[in-house]
């Protein structure tokens, strides 16, 4: 049985990546950050391993020892983590800060990849065992965006992926072609919601990546706790870039989105 190693962050992401590489016939060891991993995982794994941000060094040994090779990153840690100091972390990875050009959440993940791959391991796509929640183009929802959302939408895109590109982040939201939220740190659910405050009803919201965007880590997820956002701000459309975004789970996602009236989109 071939080996997955999973390092997983916080929310359901770990999760469902567990769940589907086990249905796929891979021996899942994942390491948890016990000050982010939801503890459900471990019942969706074979092995599992706890380790605190100060331990975070010792994680390519732990997995060495088990045999891993194949590892897949999953979930998020939470961005004001970056903004502390890096005393609370080992020897290795207060050296890896160091190195850092700046604190955003890309610069680190490109720096953990960089670090694994040094540890000779080799670091998947994440969505590798997700495939089929990761859409094609074409609308998703039963509704298709209305001409003014689709304006809005072509309005908006190319701003989401200028944000993404500069680091910034990876949501725009604007009605009638007016940006009424960028993404900053406190993530795409909580700017959906601020634009609601300040636009009012109809905002479309536009999520991306950057052009040359790794897929191996920060892929834009989409999930119902986006769609509860969506709602509560009164947003009516979302449009996702095609093959490079991940809805979990799709279906429920598209079913609270069609109860809810809303239009999803992969441009």
């Amino acid at each position: 049985m071939p080996k997955l190693g999973l390092i997983a962050g916080n929310r359901t992401f770990p999760l469902y990546v567990a769940r589907a590489a086990r249905i796929q016939g891979f021996e899942v060891v994942a390491v948890g950050l016990k000050e982010e991993t939801d503890p459900a995982l471990e019942k969706e794994v074979q092995r599992m391993h706890w380790v605190s941000f100060s331990q975070v060094g010792t994680v390519p040994d732990l997995l060495k020892q088990e045999g891993v090779r194949d590892l897949l990153l999953a979930g998020q840690i939470r961005p004001e983590r970056l903004l502390g100091s890096e005393k609370g972390f080992d020897g290795m990875v207060q050296q890896l800060f160091r190195m850092l050009p700046d604190r955003s959440g890309t610069s680190a993940m490109k720096m953990a990849v960089r670090f694994l791959e040094g540890q000779g391991f080799r670091v998947l796509d994440s969505t590798t065992f997700l495939k089929e929640w990761v859409p094609q183009r074409g609308v998703l929802t039963r509704r298709a965006p209305s001409a003014e959302e689709s304006a809005d939408l072509d309005f908006g895109m190319p701003l989401a992926r200028k944000m993404a590109q500069m680091g910034i982040g990876q949501t725009v939201v604007v009605r009638r072609k007016a940006v009424a939220a960028v993404e900053a740190l406190e993530g795409t659910d909580a700017a959906i919601r601020r634009a609601g405050q300040t636009a009012g009803a109809g905002c479309v919201a536009a999520k991306a990546c950057e052009p040359d965007h790794d897929m191996r880590f920060d892929i834009p997820v989409v999930g119902c706790e986006t769609v509860q956002a969506l709602k509560e701000a009164g947003a009516s459309c979302l449009g996702i870039e095609a093959r490079r975004a991940l809805l979990f789970d799709l279906p429920r996602v598209v079913e609270e989105a069609d109860r809810a009236g809303l239009s999803i989109v992969a441009l």
